[in-house]
């Protein structure tokens, strides 16, 4: 049985698209599976026992795909680039979406039409839909989801490298527990980010009621934005700066909880098994599986969700954002260990 999976980007979804190796490898364990995803997305994938081969898009990549005979072929993604990949596989099976006749999205079998509605139907994904993305997922591939965790190694380069980097910030002198403030989103959607001033309250309650060692996580959008952070807080703050993803996943996986909007930095803690108070206003908060570990806040404002790019009332939903909710989830969270 060789299959293919297309799963372009973002990196987090990329991430959260993982457990279907598990599932296939346990419907079919003989089988040999490939994997077609964004250059940029490869290091989450690289080293990863179950991909027998992986492919960045590109002209290869397309050529790979082309090349190859697939037994199955599922798309989880809706954008050109991978609907156009789809298109130009032969494979017995294809599963997930693809175009129509008339060149448009569609689903490509009865299994991905719910995944397809999520799509145009606003009120089936804002309010009715209850599944996890893993659920929907697995649905189309035709396995059932049982709880199988996000795959992602770590180079023996990246953690050696991120150890020596947390021992130059006095990490053998850290207190327990170490909190990690994933402080960024990325910029698809609004409301996602919380405001500076929430983010230094939040340390400084950490750090003066629970003792907690506060970090300050971000990408390379986030670096200035966590200087200034760091400058209001009160409180001692380690800011991590900005490095490749791998490092980063081994910074995050000295943390004891992780808190974090609706971005890459939360998926990278689910995969590395540290618990996430995870909040969420612009996104779907049910169609985001923490496995047990960690605890959701979902934002009461009347527009959320709303999936916008720029938004209209200037982010209330973030302003709003309770910091004695976060630091009452995040309490919990370590009382009950995780």
């Amino acid at each position: 049985m060789k299959i293919l999976i297309v799963k372009l980007g973002a990196l987090g979804d990329v991430l959260r698209t993982t457990p279907l190796l598990t599932g296939f490898k346990k419907k079919y364990p003989s089988s040999r599976i490939h994997w077609l995803t964004d250059e940029g997305n490869l290091s989450v994938l690289d080293g990863n026992s179950l991909i027998e081969r992986l492919q960045g898009l590109g002209r290869e990549g397309l050529g790979f795909v082309g090349q190859e005979t697939y037994d199955m072929a599922i798309n989880l993604d809706k954008e050109a680039e991978a609907l156009d990949a789809m298109m130009s596989v032969t494979a017995a099976q294809k599963m997930g979406f693809g175009r129509g006749v008339d060149g448009t999205l569609c689903p490509l079998d009865d299994r991905s039409e719910y995944a397809w509605r999520l799509g145009i139907d606003d009120d089936l994904k804002f309010q009715q839909n209850k599944k996890t993305y893993q659920e929907i997922s697995f649905e189309q591939a035709g396995l059932q989801f049982q709880k199988e965790e996000y795959l992602m190694s770590l180079d023996a380069e990246s953690v050696s490298s991120a150890r020596e980097f947390l021992g130059a910030c006095g990490f053998l002198r850290w207190k327990r527990p170490v909190i990690g403030l994933n402080t960024g989103s990325g910029t698809r959607f609004a409301g996602k980010r919380l405001p500076v001033s929430t983010w230094a309250a939040l340390a400084e309650r950490l750090h003066e009621e629970l003792g907690a060692t506060v970090l300050l996580l971000g990408g390379e959008d986030e670096l200035e934005r966590n200087l200034t952070i760091q400058s209001v807080a009160s409180c001692p703050v380690v800011n991590t700066g900005f490095h490749p993803i791998r490092f980063f996943a081994s910074i995050v996986r000295e943390c004891d909880v992780v808190v974090s909007g609706d971005t890459t930095a939360m998926h990278v803690a689910i995969a590395m098994k540290v618990p996430v108070a995870a909040y969420f206003a612009s996104t779907c908060a049910a169609e985001i599986e923490l496995y047990g570990r960690g605890k959701k806040i979902v934002s009461s404002i009347a527009c959320s969700p709303c999936y916008k790019k720029i938004c209209p009332i200037d982010e209330q939903c973030m302003k709003e954002m309770s910091v004695g909710e976060i630091f009452t989830v995040v309490r919990g969270i370590l009382e009950r260990g995780g």
